[in-house]
């Protein structure tokens, strides 16, 4: 992975956000780290935490920026996107408002080594969530890794939950990161947020119209999203 994020940065704690339930005593505490990270459309930002420095993608072709909480392409500096750049790219609004980086396949291959003690048949596609655990484990090895929102369950039959949820206990039994599960009500969206959710999804979706349908054709836009590997 190479990221202007990580570059030159002393990254002491992260937080990685999953789009599962948070409790709103966690939400401060997502804030807190030196890096927070957050899944796809990014639901639970500005209702569990306010703060996105990353925003991974699973394939760059899965989501349109029309899709992604508003918030988080007005915050987020950066996109990761969990493939090569060849198998599509975002697409132009989302190259504007955020930075793009294609992780390639090294973050899915390590995940994948990590999950052989679990899945001995070797037959699961490791999740973005499980992806970028085991490239944090490489390259920032020092690092304080919490995880918040994630319940190792989906919808995604391809995915074996049950070799995450047994790799992810094992790394915190051994200490090497942190799983949040604190009880308690879900976070609400202030009235100011609200606004400001509103604001920025008109603001996006009338960019996204210019950017994807007028400056640049339908045509042009779905080969770029759609890349190679259609």
């Amino acid at each position: 992975m190479t990221s202007s994020l990580l570059d030159g940065r002393k990254i002491r704690t992260i937080s990685i956000v999953g789009n599962g339930p948070i409790s709103e005593a966690d939400a401060p505490e997502i804030d807190k780290a030196d890096l927070v990270l957050r899944f796809n459309s990014a639901p639970a930002l500005g209702i569990a935490g306010q703060r996105i420095d990353v925003l991974m993608l699973n394939r760059a072709r899965v989501y349109m920026s029309k899709r992604i909480n508003p918030l988080a392409l007005e915050r987020a500096p950066e996109v990761w996107v969990n493939d090569i750049k060849e198998n599509g790219e975002v697409d132009w609004l989302f190259a504007r408002e955020c930075k793009p980086r294609y992780l390639g396949f090294g973050p899915t291959n390590k995940a994948r080594e990590h999950l052989k003690r679990f899945d001995p048949f070797d037959r699961s596609n490791p999740t973005s969530g499980a992806s970028i655990i085991a490239e944090f484990l490489d390259v920032l090895p020092d690092a304080e890794i919490h995880l918040f929102g994630f319940t190792h369950q989906g919808k995604q039959h391809t995915h074996d939950w049950d070799a995450e949820k047994q790799w992810v206990q094992q790394l915190c039994d051994e200490g090497r990161i942190h799983k949040h599960l604190t009880p308690g009500p879900k976070p609400r969206r202030s009235l100011k947020g609200k606004l400001e959710y509103a604001f920025r999804f008109l603001e996006k979706r009338a960019k996204h119209y210019l950017h994807n349908k007028i400056l640049h054709s339908s045509e042009s836009t779905k080969r770029r999203i759609f890349g190679q590997d259609a």
